[in-house]
């Protein structure tokens, strides 16, 4: 073969992959971390999942609180990783999400988990564990998360304490009319908790210092509709605000003819709060 035939190989093939080469090494630019909700995760123990389906998406976001209410991720181009803190076991413990990076097929998440020093006056109260959601490139599919525990001086702890929290400490469903009531001694608490079922095994509440409030959604006429509170708020120190996304199914969309009964909701909230208010927005 001669000398110029080499040459004009090489030059093809390079020609050839000008195209190609240029798309694969986009790919290689991978996205940063991206904080894509913030909140809590009651019930849920502490660690990270890595979610790269709708189905797994689906499961991970149904114990947030609040809901999460923004725009789906799409997952055949990212994954989603839920980090979850430690339980909350008094009103001055905190949990902070300080990073987030990734390397080839992993991602770390690093947390500080804020504890206060002993002899701290913090209000003794069970407040669910934080919760994040994390967007971050499609080939991660592992993750881990590495936790540094920092105790916090009393007078700061103190003053990071925040006892108007909005906590949900209930969820579940029963037969009752749409709206919110709030519920503000023991006596009509154990009304409750008898009409719910629960008893005994219900949630703690020291009524001196806090409240409940009932939340209730809309009816659900078919296996396909969802009910979930994906804001919480306080207008004022007396006036807490629910937002529920009620979802409909879309046009053509098979669902099971099932009637559910609603959903209920309950809150712990401070007890200055004498109103609640719901707002409520359809999603179809």
């Amino acid at each position: 073969m001669s000398a110029r035939s080499v040459v004009l190989i090489a030059l093809s093939l390079f020609v050839f992959c000008l195209a190609p080469c240029a798309v694969a090494g986009s790919l290689f630019k991978v996205p940063e971390p991206k904080l894509i909700y913030r909140g809590t995760a009651p019930g849920v123990s502490a660690g990270a999942v890595v979610i790269r389906k709708s189905s797994e998406f689906d499961q991970a976001i149904a114990p947030l609180d609040p809901g999460f209410g923004a725009e789906r991720p799409d997952l055949s181009k990212r994954t989603v990783i839920r980090v979850v803190g430690r339980a909350r076991d008094n009103s001055c413990r905190e949990t902070v999400i300080v990073g987030a990076e990734t390397k080839n097929f992993s991602a770390t998440i690093r947390l500080e988990e804020r504890v206060p020093e002993q002899g701290c006056q913090c209000a003794p109260m069970a407040n669910p564990p934080r919760a994040w959601l994390i967007e971050v490139a499609r080939i991660v599919r592992k993750a881990r998360v590495k936790v540094t525990d920092v105790v916090v001086p009393c007078d700061e702890a103190l003053q990071g304490a925040n006892p108007s929290e909005l906590v949900q400490v209930f969820q579940g469903s029963w037969d009752h009319e749409p709206g919110s009531e709030i519920i503000t001694d023991e006596g009509a608490f154990r009304t409750l908790l008898t009409q719910l079922s629960l008893g005994d095994r219900g949630p703690k509440v020291d009524f001196s210092t806090h409240r409940i409030v009932v939340v209730t959604a809309r009816p659900r006429q078919n296996g396909c509709r969802k009910s979930t509170v994906v804001e919480t708020s306080l207008a004022s120190s007396e006036e807490a605000v629910f937002t529920l996304e009620e979802s409909y199914p879309g046009k053509g969309q098979l669902c099971s003819a099932i009637f559910l009964p609603p959903k209920v909701f309950l809150y712990r909230v401070p007890v200055s709060v004498t109103r609640a208010r719901t707002v409520t927005r359809e999603l179809r």
